[in-house]
C-alpha cells in the first residue's frame, strides 16, 4: 500500500472522532437537565441557508487545498466542496424560533412553515475514544398534520469553538431515534443553528477556522466505508462454520447483583422478558435490545460471545458505568435458532469506583 491510500485510509478511520470530537470538546452552555426546549429558546438562523454567499468561496479554496494535500492528488473542486457543506446542512427549512415546548419551523422566506410542539425523550450520550457529548432527544406531541416529517428531534449543546459563533447542531425525522443517531448514512449530516444576530462574516469567519479539517473530512466522506462498511466484506472469509442467527428474538432472562462482599442483593434480583434483534455479517454480531441498548460480538460454530459497555443516568446516582460480557452456545430449536448465553457484569460510580458485580442467564428463541 502506497503512502496516499495509508494516508486516506487513517483519515476515513478517524474522520467520525473527528467531526463529533468538535463537539465534545466545545463550550457548552445547556444546562445539566435539558429535559426541556427551554435552553434553545430564541430565533435561530440557519446556517445552512447563507452557505452561497460569496464570503465563504475562501472556505471552499482552504477546503479543496486541504482534501487535494490529503489525497496527495487534485481530485476535489471548490464544487465539491461546496456540495459537501450543502449536504452536511441539509434541511428542508429556513430558520426556527423555539418557544417553551413549541418549535417554528420557517420557510426560507420567512413565513411560518409550521408550529410543533414537543416533550423531552430524554439524552443519549455518544461516546467517541476518551470524549464524548449528548444528543438531546425530543418527540412530537401536537397532531398538525403538517408537523409529522419532524416527528423526532435530536439537539446538541448550544455551543461555541474557541469563544466562535454560537451555534447548535440538530436532526430531524419520522424513523426513530435509533436511526437518527446510529444511521451511517447520516454520519456527515448536521444542519447548523446560530444565534440571531450572526452576521455573514461572523459564520464565514467560523467555517474558515476548520476549513482544513473540513477539507479532510470532505475527503473521507467519498469514502464507502462510511456508507456502507460492509461494503467489501466477505462473509465467507473465515475457514470454519458460521451459523446465521440474524433475526428477532424473544428474551426471557433473570440475574442477580453481589456488593462488593460478595453477598447477594436481594433488592436487584430481576426475572424479565423482552425482545433481541440480532444483525450479523459473517460471524461478527450486532445485538439490540428492545431499550436501544447495543451489543457487539461474534459467533463461530455453535458458540457465541457478546459484550456490552457504556454510561447511563440513574435517578439518585447520576451517571454510572457498567461494562459485560456474555459466552453462551447456539442450538437450532423447533421454530429457528435458540441463543443460551451465561452474563457476567460490573457497574461503576461516576468516579470509576466499583459499585457491584452481577450474574445472569438469557434465553433467545427467533421469532422472525
Amino acid at each position: 500500500m502506497n503512502k496516499t491510500k495509508r494516508r486516506v485510509s487513517a483519515i476515513v478511520a478517524l474522520t467520525s472522532v473527528l467531526v463529533l470530537g468538535v463537539l465534545a470538546l466545545s463550550t457548552g452552555i445547556a444546562s445539566e437537565d435539558s429535559t426541556t426546549l427551554n435552553d434553545w429558546n430564541g430565533t435561530w438562523l440557519n446556517v445552512g441557508t447563507m452557505l452561497n454567499d460569496p464570503a465563504m468561496d475562501a472556505v471552499y479554496e482552504a477546503m479543496t487545498d486541504a482534501a487535494n494535500a490529503a489525497a496527495g492528488d487534485g481530485t476535489f473542486t471548490t464544487n465539491d466542496a461546496k456540495s459537501f457543506l450543502y449536504a452536511m446542512h441539509k434541511s428542508n427549512f429556513g430558520d426556527l424560533g423555539i418557544a417553551g415546548n413549541t418549535v417554528t419551523y420557517y420557510n426560507t422566506d420567512k413565513t411560518v412553515r409550521c408550529d410543533c410542539e414537543y416533550e423531552s425523550a430524554g439524552v443519549e450520550t455518544v461516546a467517541f475514544g476518551e470524549e464524548e457529548f449528548d444528543w438531546y432527544k425530543f418527540a412530537l406531541t401536537s397532531e398538525d398534520t403538517t408537523c409529522p416529517e419532524y416527528k423526532y428531534l435530536i439537539f446538541t449543546e448550544v455551543h461555541s469553538h474557541e469563544e466562535g459563533m454560537v451555534h447548535w447542531h440538530m436532526r430531524y425525522g419520522n424513523t426513530g431515534f435509533d436511526d437518527l443517531i446510529n444511521n451511517t448514512d447520516y454520519a456527515m449530516w448536521y444542519p447548523t443553528f446560530a444565534v440571531e444576530g450572526t452576521t455573514m462574516e461572523t459564520v464565514a469567519d467560523g467555517y474558515a477556522e476548520g476549513a482544513e479539517m473540513m477539507g479532510i473530512m470532505m475527503l473521507a466522506g467519498q469514502s464507502p466505508s462510511l456508507k456502507d462498511p460492509w461494503e467489501n466484506f466477505d462473509p465467507t472469509f473465515l475457514p470454519v462454520e458460521i451459523i446465521n442467527i440474524s433475526g428477532t428474538y424473544a428474551k426471557t432472562g433473570e440475574g442477580i447483583f453481589l456488593d462488593l462482599e460478595g453477598n447477594f442483593i436481594p433488592d436487584f434480583l430481576e426475572q424479565v422478558t423482552g425482545t433481541h434483534t440480532i444483525e450479523q455479517h459473517g460471524s461478527l454480531l450486532k445485538v439490540t435490545d428492545d431499550e436501544g441498548s447495543i451489543s457487539q460480538g461474534s459467533t463461530i460454530g455453535n458458540n457465541i460471545m457478546l459484550a456490552n459497555a457504556g454510561y447511563t443516568e440513574v435517578e439518585g446516582m447520576g451517571k454510572i458505568g457498567f461494562e459485560s460480557v456474555a459466552t453462551g452456545k447456539i442450538e437450532e430449536g423447533t421454530h429457528g435458532p435458540e441463543i443460551f448465553l451465561n452474563w457476567i457484569w460490573r457497574i461503576y460510580d461516576s468516579d470509576d469506583n466499583l459499585l457491584f458485580n452481577g450474574a445472569g442467564t438469557q434465553v433467545l428463541k427467533w421469532t422472525e
